[in-house]
């Protein structure tokens, strides 16, 4: 409940008490409204009065029902992490009430993680736990891979500041706990497929293989390609379940059309399956591509190209600004400002060349 909202709250003819979160209240009189602190220890009710609205801002009201809870000693159900977890997977996760306020990309990974949150430390009160617990929770855990322990990494910060953000701990213990704890290094990728590997791609029989050959050819992420829905020609994407929140399409080439229809199923899968696909012809773990490749693949395919080619004489080269629109990227600088130029026709044009080039490469027609 924000500023306006308890502003407009109006006497109803007797005292009554507006909940804000976790013991905090504000009491409407007829000539006043108040800060109150509501707790109760071994059965008995405990009331502590905090200050007039708007005299004490909210922050300040918060911080004082927060001191009062410890000094109490209360533990409400909402202590525990295993309730407060359940409210942060409804709140943030189902509940999309992230900073930009879109749908979470993952909700069953995120599920995953905080279950096992719940497992650790789901018994404790929220306030209890200390940076050093975590720490070594995530020492341990990191063993199974440090990509795996620095995403559980971030899904604890994001819990403890919810927390924060809920008035339940002062600080997060998890704000300075960075990388160093888990041992990952982000590598920026540039790996693209050889002309060997694009062959490899469109000689796979597998179902998924389908999947494969429709992400290099129409650039979209793996993730976008089980939200996506035909209308004609195009392909379009819901700007719920693009990146960064934009509505998306792309154009079906006829090669594009004739991989339906995509297996639906989860990004995890079909990385699951590619690894051991790659691995079965001869792949080493240090030399395999994955689904994300295939679309930077797709973008290196088109910006490389050049007029002089023998594919296609009567197609100029694709300006890079069209390669980023077809990709759904924000456009830089002053084009980010004043262009929104959908440029339908030249990444059609463009997504018809793509076809061209990736076809001739894995040798459609060859006897």
């Amino acid at each position: 409940m924000n500023k306006k909202q308890i502003e407009s709250l109006s006497y109803c003819g007797h005292d009554k008490d507006y909940s804000i979160a976790h013991g905090l209240y504000v009491r409407v009189r007829k000539a006043s409204k108040v800060w109150i602190y509501r707790g109760t220890i071994q059965g008995k009710s405990r009331v502590k009065t905090i200050g007039k609205f708007p005299d004490i801002t909210s922050e300040a009201a918060k911080q004082a029902a927060l001191q009062y809870r410890q000094d109490f000693k209360v533990l409400d159900n909402d202590d525990t992490v295993k309730t407060f977890i359940k409210k942060y997977y409804d709140d943030c996760i189902l509940g999309n009430k992230n900073k930009r306020g879109q749908p979470h990309k993952r909700p069953k990974q995120a599920k995953r993680y905080l279950d096992q949150i719940e497992v650790k430390f789901g018994a404790k009160r929220i306030d209890s736990i200390s940076r050093r617990q975590l720490i070594t929770y995530l020492e341990g855990y990191s063993k199974r891979g440090a990509r795996t322990g620095d995403v559980m990494r971030n899904h604890l910060k994001a819990v403890f500041g919810f927390a924060v953000f809920h008035s339940m701990i002062k600080t997060n213990p998890m704000l300075e706990v960075d990388s160093r704890v888990t041992g990952y290094r982000a590598i920026s990728r540039d790996r693209v497929l050889s002309d060997k590997e694009i062959k490899l791609v469109f000689s796979c029989t597998h179902k998924n293989g389908g999947l494969l050959r429709f992400l290099l050819l129409t650039g979209i992420r793996i993730g976008e390609a089980n939200h996506c829905y035909q209308d004609g020609d195009l392909f379009r994407i819901k700007a719920e379940h693009t990146k960064n929140g934009k509505p998306h399409w792309v154009y079906l080439t006829e090669t594009a059309k004739a991989q339906f229809p995509l297996p639906h199923t989860c990004n995890e899968n079909i990385q699951s399956w590619l690894r051991r696909w790659l691995e079965k012809e001869g792949y080493a773990q240090d030399q395999r591509f994955t689904p994300h490749d295939l679309r930077r693949t797709f973008a290196t395919r088109l910006n490389n190209y050049q007029r002089n080619t023998d594919i296609a004489d009567s197609v100029g080269a694709v300006p890079p600004y069209i390669v980023e629109k077809m990709l759904n990227h924000t456009l830089d600088g002053v084009m980010q400002v004043y262009n929104r130029a959908e440029y339908q026709d030249q990444r059609i044009e463009a997504h018809k060349l793509l076809e061209v080039i990736l076809l001739d490469i894995a040798g459609a027609g060859d006897d």
